[in-house]
Parts: C-alpha cells; structure tokens; sequence
C-alpha cells in the first residue's frame, strides 16, 4: 500500500495522487521529467480541496487525505495504459513514476515502458503483457495484503530456495557475457532475497525473478556477484515499509523478531570459503538460523561465531 498522504505532505506520491486523479492533465511528452515531479509533489491547498469533492463523488470519507480506502479507490478507477491505450497521458506518467526509477517519466508509453511493466507484472505473479490494466494498478498502489506478525519468538521459516534448482540453475548470471557465470554459482543474492520476497510479499517471485532484475538494475558485479545496493533496491521495487542495513546483532534480532527476515553478507567461515548471502529467520540464546541458497546442511551458527563471520545484514520488515 502507498503511504497515507495529506495536506503539506511533499512526495512523488502526491503527483501520482494528481495524475491518477485528474487533478493534473498531461497530454504531450514531459521534457523535464525531475523538474516537473519536483514542483507538483506537494499536497497544496487546492489539491485538498478537489481530493474532497473526489472523495465525496467516490462514496469515501471526505477528509481530504489520501489514505488507504482513497488509494483502493484510485487504484480502482485507474484507466489501462499500454502502447496504444492513453500512449502519452498523466496516467502513463503515474505509471512511470511508481515503477520506482525503471524508466524514463516522460509520460510516453514506448517500448522500454512497456518492458519496464511486464518485468514488474513476473516479478508480482501477474501475466506479463506490458500492459497496465486493473491487476497491475492494484498490484503497483494497493500491492499485497500484510500478513500479521508472529508474536516476539514466534517465527516462520520462509520459502526456502536453492540456486542450483534445475528450474534456473543452469541460466546466465552475468554482468559481461561470461557464460561460466551462472545461478548455480553465483546466484546466492538473488536466491536469498527471493525467499524473503516469497513469503512476506508474493509467492510467485522466485530467484530467477530477482536475478534478472539485478542484472537489469545493474547490481550483478563483474566477479564478485550481487552488490549490496540490489537489496535496498528490491525493498524499494516491493513497497517494504520498513528496510534496515547494518551489521549490528541488535537489528536483526529485531527485525526476526518483527516477523521479518534478514539477508546475510558473509565472509568465510562456516557458511563460505569467500562470500555468500544467507537468510536469517530464526534465534534463540545460542544459535542464529538461517536458509543457505547453496545447502540443505548448513542451518545454524552458534550467535557468537556468526558475528565474526557477518558483513552486512539487509532487514525486510514485513
């Protein structure tokens, strides 16, 4: 769900809010993508006014704050955008700009547009035909229902991935056309965030979905396989309302604790020989456990060995 906007509130959701609504109409190509997102992010005086009279013509509360119940309906009354529905539109713009960075916001419907949605609708489970129609509106403002979370202790083991699944073991992982580089061997980050997207966000992701939009965004290294700025950028793509980076025991615990799930960076040591990514779920007083992409044998680490061998931590909160 986007978040709760409201009067003097300053956000590219405000102008999504404008487009989707009619309160700004676009009807030719945007030259100054930035500049025009930066002027008409801000939740004014006017805008209140006609989210009032919207509201009202839509059967909501009408407070003038754009909450969830204003979003399902703004969702809802979305109109389908593709390469010939509403081609260069404010729509098209909304569009762009909640595909968070994965395409121009010209406000032209083109092909890269048109790639940019269907990647967005694999990695949501939708079918992927590039075209923005109700599923995908609900999907990109409304996105999945929040589960509720385990009481502190309580923890779920999440989807438990393997990178060298025959379903994508074999493809290409690759930054540079190397064909040695593949999932089986290098596709530890995108398998370990995919159990995390697969139980807290959509069941249909899987490490395959993830790998490509690693490769796509430029995270996938030259040698050194997934860089740790993929993961703040998965929390972004997904809506997660709440994402932490740091190496401090305390955060982790505490996202687990949450009902979250953690990705590891880890040195060598038990887990790996040089780097890896591993998926925190669990801790009690001794031991963390943990789903290795690479192993059905490697579980657990005593806490106090575990710290010495940790990098990173990447906390998705659900």
């Amino acid at each position: 769900m986007l978040p709760t906007i409201k009067h003097q509130s300053n956000s590219k959701y405000v102008l999504v809010a404008k487009l989707l609504t009619g309160y700004i109409k676009l009807n030719e190509r945007e030259k100054d993508p930035d500049t025009f997102i930066r002027q008409n992010s801000v939740f004014g005086a006017n805008f209140v006014a006609y989210m009032v009279t919207w509201q009202t013509s839509h059967k909501l509360t009408s407070d003038g704050v754009i909450g969830p119940d204003t979003w399902r309906a703004i969702a809802k009354a979305a109109p389908t955008c593709s390469t010939s529905k509403r081609k260069t539109s404010g729509y098209t713009m909304a569009l762009q700009i909640l595909l968070n960075g994965n395409v121009t916001c010209d406000a032209v419907f083109g092909e890269r547009t048109k790639a940019a949605v269907a990647t967005y609708q694999d990695s949501v489970g939708l079918s992927s035909d590039g075209i923005c129609g109700p599923a995908t509106w609900s999907a990109l403002i409304v996105g999945a229902e929040e589960k509720p979370k385990p009481a502190p202790g309580k923890f779920v083991k999440p989807v438990d991935y393997k990178q060298a699944d025959s379903r994508w073991g074999k493809k290409n992982y690759t930054s540079c056309g190397n064909k040695s580089q593949t999932m089986a061997n290098s596709g530890c980050g995108p398998t370990a965030c995919a159990d995390v997207m697969a139980t807290l966000k959509n069941k249909a992701v899987n490490p395959w979905t993830l790998a490509q939009l690693s490769m796509q965004w430029g995270y996938r290294t030259k040698s050194s396989g997934t860089a740790w700025g993929f993961f703040k950028k998965v929390a972004s793509y997904y809506h997660f309302s709440k994402f932490v980076q740091s190496a401090s025991i305390a955060a982790l615990k505490a996202c687990l604790d949450a009902g979250g799930y953690v990705v590891c960076s880890m040195g060598p040591g038990y887990w790996t020989k040089g780097g890896h990514y591993i998926c925190a779920w669990k801790y009690d007083g001794t031991y963390i456990y943990c789903n290795d992409p690479a192993s059905s044998k490697r579980k657990k680490q005593k806490i106090s060995q575990f710290m010495k061998e940790r990098k990173q931590f990447f906390c998705f909160y659900p």
